[in-house]
């Protein structure tokens, strides 16, 4: 049996066995496009095994475009196509579970962010729980990400251990999910991190303690704005400064500096923050070095 058979024989079955086949062979074979055709199958059929077929051969074949097309899909596309599957079937993050602890590193990574667009589920977290103590920072880095959306304030302590992870991405999604946790208790704890050595985690725990709520950052913000610092720490307190909507003189006249500056990135970063400031004085930096630096 190949594809368009199978497609025809649930069109216009000619045979439950003949249906059967065809259902688990689309279950394996078959596209995004094949969802809408099966949809009504899946949720009117009077035949309970046929409907199960379908409702299975739907998450099957949405599961797998999410894990192998992941990138490819729109964000729109991504939810709706998760929305359907968790709707059909709430243990599908059973078969999710599978994919997060398999032998394949960008099936896993790819799990993750399915995982990242399903509904809350009690499971969602268990399994996050595990990986955080995963072999490979990148799929350890994506789950603190998520934890932070999913998980609430009781989980603190566990997410602050991974404050000394060697990996410097690790480090960083942790200092983010602290703030998705919007716990003030965590304003203490990342005080010690202001003059970290990577400057996306000072970034980080700069815009961390501002949102929650210790707003005292101007002599952090000057530090890293400097003549004498390096971009990426420019650019990073630049993007610190527009997020966090920071203003203060000194900082205006720090980041109109930067204006100047012969690195991309910095000078990027510079436009856009001041344009965030939108105060005469960012305007003024704007306007007076906008011929300068065409």
């Amino acid at each position: 049996m190949n594809r368009e058979a199978a497609l025809a024989e649930i069109k216009t079955p000619k045979t439950i066995e003949g249906v059967l086949l065809a259902m688990r062979f689309i279950a394996k074979t078959g596209t995004v496009a094949d969802v809408s055709m099966l949809m009504p199958i899946a949720t009117g059929n009077s035949n309970q095994v046929i409907k199960k077929l379908a409702t299975d051969a739907i998450c099957a074949i949405i599961k797998e475009s999410l894990l192998t097309k992941f990138s490819d899909l729109t964000a729109e596309m991504r939810q709706k196509l998760a929305t359907i599957m968790q709707t059909l079937d709430p243990r599908i993050i059973d078969e999710i579970g599978k994919d997060l602890f398999c032998n394949d590193d960008a099936r896993r990574l790819s799990a993750l962010q399915m995982l990242g667009i399903l509904k809350r589920h009690p499971r969602a977290e268990e399994f996050l729980t595990k990986l955080l103590k995963d072999k490979d920072p990148k799929v350890k880095a994506t789950a603190i990400k998520l934890m932070g959306k999913m998980m609430g304030s009781n989980d603190q302590q566990m997410v602050i251990s991974l404050l000394n992870d060697p990996d410097a991405r690790v480090r960083a999604n942790t200092v983010e999910a602290l703030e998705s946790l919007r716990f003030q208790r965590s304003v203490p704890i990342l005080l010690r991190y202001r003059k970290e050595p990577n400057n996306r985690i000072r970034g980080n725990v700069l815009k961390a303690l501002y949102k929650l709520g210790h707003t005292d950052i101007e002599d952090d913000l000057l530090g890293m704005l400097t003549n004498d610092s390096e971009p990426l720490f420019k650019a990073s307190a630049l993007w610190v400064i527009a997020q966090v909507k920071f203003q203060s003189a000194k900082v205006e006249d720090a980041a109109g500096a930067c204006l100047l500056s012969d690195n991309k990135v910095v000078l990027r970063n510079a436009k856009t923050t001041l344009n965030a400031m939108g105060t005469p004085r960012a305007r003024g930096y704007l306007n007076y070095l906008g011929e300068l630096i065409q």
